[in-house]
């Protein structure tokens, strides 16, 4: 026979209100209160009917994610950490992918909106109206992306970023000590908050050190993207990557059309999303930290009210795709 909540919370001891917030994580519930909950739970093997409980207390115990490319590495990760925080709260996960189209994320938000307890937008692509919309109705936490300075900030809404400055910053003074006097940063979607950031980071840094930077623009942030735009890249130049996937595309085209990375042409990843040795050669990368992203956003979605703003740092890592300038003819 199935084991009801109703039966959980006579064996802890607690009324059934209380029994359903404890199993799902609600700050409301004192901590002695939910390992009572949880001990009783386990113990009667009980497996949460999650409609059930949201006819009683009006919480469905769930939470959406909205993502612009599940597929991309960093976004896993992202989700990998925020699952791990979550898990011991019975709170169900659910997930959308927008495939970097704002309309999409715009209509994935409608659907999961009367479904879920709150939501995690990663990256949105949407307007910072649609976003103090969606937040006007249920708690939303913002990942990677921030509202425009002076825009009023709605109750139920948090703001977890990344700090590009320092790994971007340091990837031009390393290209810079290695004698690199041009940079061309192959920039994201046009809509992406961290590119507009990352540009900005680059054009700072390049400017203090007397650096040429140019510009182009990826189709999507992806590796086929990478190769596609690689064909028009000058070899006497070094490169910033918006991902680690574009500077996989980048090193996959650079080998085809024989151009020697790092000899000939130094390549900067971001993210530090490639599992080690998937890369050749290793990639210099900017480390996003999207596993501390992840778990930042997983406590503002636990804790609202302690975690209404955030921010992780970046770091340099190099390794084996940049090199000295003009390496090859030493």
């Amino acid at each position: 026979m199935t084991t009801t909540i109703r039966q959980v919370a006579a064996a802890a001891g607690v009324s059934l209100a209380t029994a359903s917030r404890a199993l799902s994580g609600s700050p409301a519930v004192v901590e002695s209160t939910r390992k009572r909950v949880q001990q009783a739970a386990a113990e009667l093997d009980y497996n949460p009917n999650r409609l059930g409980r949201s006819l009683v207390t009006g919480s469905t115990g769930n939470i959406g994610l909205i993502f612009p490319d599940i597929s991309n590495p960093f976004y896993t990760q992202f989700l990998a950490e925020l699952e791990s925080v979550v898990a011991s709260r019975d709170i169900g996960i659910l997930i959308g992918d927008a495939h970097e189209d704002s309309d999409r994320e715009a209509s994935l938000l409608r659907q999961m909106a009367t479904q879920v307890d709150s939501l995690v937008l990663v990256s949105s692509r949407m307007t910072d109206f649609q976003i103090r919309t969606a937040a006007a109705r249920l708690p939303v936490v913002l990942a990677n992306r921030q509202l425009e300075p002076g825009t009023p900030v709605p109750e139920l809404l948090s703001q977890i970023v990344i700090d590009v400055d320092p790994g971007f910053s340091a990837a031009i003074e390393h290209l810079h000590t290695l004698g690199h006097q041009r940079v061309t940063y192959l920039d994201g979607p046009a809509r992406s908050w961290s590119a507009r950031e990352k540009r900005a980071s680059l054009s700072q840094a390049c400017a203090r050190l007397g650096i040429d930077l140019s510009i182009l623009h990826v189709e999507k942030p992806d590796f086929e993207s990478g190769r596609a735009i690689a064909q028009h890249l000058d070899p006497a130049t070094s490169v910033v990557a918006f991902n680690d996937q574009v500077a996989l595309g980048v090193l996959s085209t650079c080998r085809d059309r024989g151009i020697r990375v790092p000899h000939h042409m130094s390549v900067v990843g971001c993210d530090n999303s490639l599992p080690v040795g998937l890369a050749w050669p290793a990639l210099t990368t900017i480390d996003s930290s999207s596993r501390a992203l992840g778990a930042l956003a997983a406590r503002a979605v636990l804790d609202p009210a302690a975690h209404r703003t955030g921010s992780v740092p970046t770091r340099l890592i190099v390794r084996d795709s940049t090199a000295v300038a003009g390496a090859s003819a030493r």
